[in-house]
């Protein structure tokens, strides 16, 4: 193989424009490196975008919308309960009513946020929009601690003995507390739920823009889920076609 060796520039002209050459090559190869860059930054952009939104379309959202509906049958059902006692109603008439409360448990997810922040999506953002996005998000662990607590506070009302006479004296208290309780827990709940709301009003985002993918629906992120769970509530009945409403979901 005969390899030719580099001549020398013979004058400056030839040399200037040997550099020139070299100097366009490297221009060209860092305008292809910057536009491959950006590219791959755009498409990263929009996947992590496209994430949070069906996040917030599939998961967080429907169950925020869930307690705005269903926060008058749950005081419906509290004040049926507190009535009971303190009409001295029988202990199984009590019971029933207690039977009757149930309020939903969800996780509430910040997966797809985390993996902006990770990212560094959000740096790249309007402002506005960040802003909506991060309010929304921040009232996820509020959400799931106010959602534990009332879970945990259900099993105490739930706790009423089975069995006996009239409710004791001691039994009627810690019914009525355990209501109360509930009750706190609820209007927390729902404050942040409509807060959380408000954020997706803001980002434009309903549950209509949940599109699961490849045409599969996970159980964890569905709008139809929430509508289901209702009306599997013997207490929710009435709040079912106030969470169709605000879901836009006609059955």
């Amino acid at each position: 193989m005969e390899i030719h060796k580099p001549k020398p520039a013979r004058n400056l002209r030839e040399f200037f424009s040997e550099v020139a050459v070299v100097l366009v090559g490297i221009v060209i190869a860092l305008a292809g490196e910057q536009m491959l860059t950006s590219l791959e930054w755009h498409h990263k952009m929009r996947l992590v975008t496209e994430e949070m939104r069906q996040e917030v379309s599939g998961d967080g959202g429907p169950q925020v919308l869930e307690r705005v509906a269903l926060s008058p049958c749950i005081s419906k059902a509290l004040d049926a309960i507190r009535s009971s006692v303190e009409q001295n109603a029988g202990r199984s008439t009590v019971l029933e009513a207690v039977d009757r409360f149930a309020t939903p448990r969800h996780t509430w997810d910040s997966i797809a946020f985390q993996a902006a922040v990770s990212a560094g999506v959000l740096a790249q953002m309007p402002v506005d929009r960040v802003d909506a996005m991060s309010r929304f998000y921040s009232l996820m662990p509020a959400l799931e601690n106010a959602n534990e607590r009332e879970f945990r506070d259900g099993a105490a009302l739930a706790s009423l003995s089975r069995t006996g006479g009239p409710l004791t004296d001691v039994e009627r208290g810690r019914v009525l507390e355990a209501v109360e309780t509930l009750r706190r827990d609820d209007a927390e709940i729902l404050r942040f739920s409509i807060l959380a709301e408000t954020a997706m009003h803001q980002l434009g985002i309903s549950v209509g823009d949940y599109h699961p993918l490849a045409g599969s629906v996970s159980l964890l992120q569905d709008p139809q889920r929430v509508v289901i769970e209702l009306e599997n509530s013997p207490m929710a009945q009435q709040c079912v076609n106030d969470l169709k409403r605000s879901l836009q979901i006609v059955r």
